[in-house]
């Protein structure tokens, strides 16, 4: 018999959905609180979201290094507060680091984590310290909700027949780009999908982001701006999105 892969702490768990009419149960999300880098607390919750009440979507662009390489992914919103997060990620096993060359070798499974912002988002702005931007897309909560639906698919899908992940071919950004067609399928692919960094001015080329200001002032505008110290409370969805 073959032996279960030993995942890393963070990839213990895949999300799972459920639907009852418009009403998703979702299974594992995950909430895990970081110390440091590599220290944190782990914890996962089952919770019900209702389809009519979701209203935005969130591109969430992290970038850590050159201002080509980030790591992209979306944030979905409710009308009662809440916010759930899905990031498309190497699934690894213990004693892995990620590479990107390893990454064209089929040595990675691909995961989507369903988390809490203070958890995907949280880990980024007030622990490793990332450039991170939060794009409002400018869709129709219908737009919204289809998006949705499609990236639970996609979670179920996995957890019955798993994916290795690829740098070219099966990564975040493509990935995103796949669902992202399901509901504007002029979308095409860019050398701007491939060089994750330029997702957002993609999107706002493509008109995803609005067109009320340049793109130089919406990246300014949604950068996330966290004073030292800052603590990660109940309100950390509420605060990054109304900051002077």
């Amino acid at each position: 018999m073959k032996q279960a892969a030993a995942w890393v702490e963070e990839y213990a768990r895949t999300a799972s959905a459920i639907w009852c009419d418009d009403i998703v149960r979702i299974r594992n999300v995950r909430h895990f609180t970081y110390r440091t880098r590599d220290e944190c607390t782990p914890s996962y919750f089952d919770a019900d979201y209702d389809l009519a009440r979701l209203h935005s979507v969130d591109l969430v662009v992290s970038r850590w290094a050159h201002d080509s390489i980030a790591h992209v992914f979306v944030s979905f919103g409710f009308d009662d507060g809440r916010y759930l997060s899905i990031s498309i990620e190497t699934r690894r096993r213990i004693g892995q680091h990620y590479s990107t060359w390893k990454g064209f070798f089929r040595n990675y499974d691909l995961i989507y984590v369903v988390a809490d912002e203070r958890d995907l988002i949280g880990v980024r702005t007030d622990v490793r310290r990332e450039r991170v931007n939060l794009y409002r897309a400018d869709v129709t909560p219908d737009t919204a909700r289809a998006l949705f639906r499609d990236y639970l698919l996609r979670v179920n899908q996995l957890n019955e027949r798993p994916e290795h992940y690829h740098t070219l071919f099966n990564n975040c950004t493509t990935n995103i780009l796949r669902h992202a067609r399901t509901i504007a399928p002029h979308m095409r692919y860019s050398w701007k999908v491939l060089l994750s960094g330029h997702a957002d001015d993609y999107s706002y080329r493509l008109g995803l982001l609005g067109q009320a200001c340049s793109f130089d002032e919406l990246k300014r505008r949604s950068l996330i701006t966290r004073p030292s110290g800052a603590s990660i409370g109940d309100d950390f969805s509420h605060v990054i999105r109304h900051t002077d």
